[in-house]
């Protein structure tokens, strides 16, 4: 039975894929959300937005950055330095006739030097304001499995795909059929990579890669057969070793 407490949480914890993209921002590759996509999410669980949920902004910001440079040594020049705008909002929804609040910040650069040379964005209130709502959204679990860094897992996203081209299959059984035999032949590679295996150490170490899948992908017959596959191979590889003594 759901918790009262996880109720939120529960409904808007996973993420549908097709409103996700991967991004870099200072270096770190992260998977970004699409705002309209949790507004949606947000609708169906609060209502309309100005009715069920919303947002009030408290306070808004251009804050100053590191320096701007430009040459070395005594061509070295100050350009000014960067900014950043940033944004507070009070966001609010209804649920079960009582009305929460969360309080957030939104930051976006807005000048700043590229490889480009000085640049602006125009629309960094707008990025802001779409950064702070969807922070607020994340403090009641939508898109939890983002955040908690579950998409970092090609194996869960994988599985989410499943999910969601079964949802939308004409023909649900032929796609359960082409997932099942996606899944065998995923077992078939894993047997015969390990039945490949030359040293016991690469031997131990493509056991515990494929274990692990087979435990996240929740198939028992799979961990079993794999482990069968691994102590044929250990075995096989021993007597080798024997043999060659």
């Amino acid at each position: 039975m759901m918790s009262t407490n996880m109720q939120i949480w529960e409904k808007v914890s996973t993420t549908d894929t097709r409103y996700t993209k991967a991004a870099e921002v200072g270096g770190q590759k992260i998977t970004s959300l699409n705002g309209t996509a949790m507004i949606m999410k947000a609708t169906e669980v609060f209502g309309p937005v100005g009715i069920g949920f919303g947002w009030s902004v408290m306070e808004e910001r251009f804050d100053e950055g590191s320096e701007m440079i430009s040459g070395e040594g005594d061509k070295r020049l100050v350009l000014g330095r960067e900014l950043n705008h940033t944004i507070k909002i009070r966001f609010w929804f209804e649920l079960d006739g009582k009305r929460g609040e969360i309080e957030q910040y939104g930051c976006t650069r807005y000048l700043y030097k590229s490889k480009y040379g000085t640049t602006t964005d125009g629309e960094a209130p707008k990025k802001s304001l779409t950064d702070a709502i969807k922070k607020s959204l994340s403090m009641l679990g939508f898109s939890a499995d983002v955040f908690l860094g579950m998409f970092d897992d090609t194996g869960y996203v994988e599985q989410l795909k499943d999910e969601e081209r079964l949802e939308d299959a004409a023909d649900k059984d032929a796609e359960i059929l082409r997932q099942k035999q996606e899944r065998l032949d995923w077992l078939n590679s894993a047997v015969e990579t390990i039945g490949k295996a030359v040293t016991l150490y690469e031997l131990k170490t493509l056991n515990v890669k494929y274990i692990r899948e087979a435990t996240r992908r929740n198939e028992p017959t799979f961990i079993a057969r794999i482990t069968r596959a691994f102590e044929e191979r250990k075995s096989a590889l021993e007597q080798g070793k024997e043999k060659a003594a």
